[in-house]
């Protein structure tokens, strides 16, 4: 079979690189990226995970458009919910939902929808605790990039971080999908706003079509239930999952094209 080999970056990552493997092996659903084996040779480390022909949200979608519109995000947000939720009851928690970090297959059609990474980027957090710690602003990019999406815990007590984490990261991505928006903005400034948890007021556009309204706002408020300061207060991801079956969106195939 064909497939996808992951190596760690630097050595710093290399002793997490075997423990994250582990993890993510301990996963086995259709929204969940399948780690297959792990493998040394010499010094060389290899998480082998499945191939996936498709590229991340990111590039996929948000590269071309701001937002998603609610039939799409709902879609997203629902399989991603089983996603989160099957890794949960494995005993996982991902620490680092974002954009880069979930595949898609078929672009806007999204064939299929399937998180990885699981474990891997742990190393985002520890980064923000010791540049806190050090009075440093200096942070690397994948610290950078994973700080819109990190539970107000992850940033307070990073080695305490449970699973309602996952779920404060879901509701910012989901959040993001719909209005073009991240809830706390970016960078080293969000730090001050995730901590308050102060929940956005969304853009008037994502409500003004009376034909988007109903479900755009579901979705919205769905994401929004998740953005709560108190961890024990947040829905679950089975909890999740059972609101986004009910939304009435479409996982037939889209076509792409100019209409002149």
């Amino acid at each position: 079979r064909l497939v996808a080999l992951k190596t760690p970056k630097n050595r710093s990552a290399m002793k997490r690189f075997r423990r994250s493997a582990v993890v993510a092996a301990k996963v086995n659903h259709p929204n969940v990226a399948k780690t297959l084996d792990y493998v040394r040779d010499g010094e060389e480390r290899y998480l082998i995970e499945e191939m996936i022909i498709g590229q991340d949200l990111d590039k996929a979608i948000l590269k071309r458009a701001r937002f998603l519109d609610p039939y799409l995000a709902a879609k997203v947000f629902h399989y991603l919910a089983k996603g989160v939720g099957a890794a949960h009851h494995a005993g996982v928690v991902h620490r680092d939902l974002k954009p880069t970090n979930i595949m898609v297959v078929g672009g806007y059609s999204l064939a299929e929808i399937k998180l990885t990474d699981f474990g891997i980027a742990k190393l985002a957090a520890e980064e923000i605790e010791a540049a806190a710690e050090g009075g440093t602003l200096t942070m690397s990019q994948t610290a950078v990039g994973a700080l819109p999406y990190m539970a107000p815990e992850a940033i307070e007590t990073p080695k305490e971080v449970g699973s309602p984490a996952d779920i404060w990261s879901l509701g910012a991505m989901m959040y993001q999908l719909i209005t073009g928006e991240l809830p706390f903005g970016s960078q080293l400034r969000a730090v001050s706003r995730i901590l308050a948890a102060v929940q956005p007021t969304p853009p008037k556009f994502v409500t003004a079509n009376a034909q988007f309204a109903p479900l755009a706002k579901q979705v919205v408020e769905l994401a929004l239930s998740c953005l709560q300061r108190d961890p024990a207060v947040r829905p679950t991801a089975d909890e999740l999952a059972t609101a986004c079956g009910e939304f009435c969106y479409s996982s037939g195939p889209r076509n792409e094209g100019v209409v002149d």
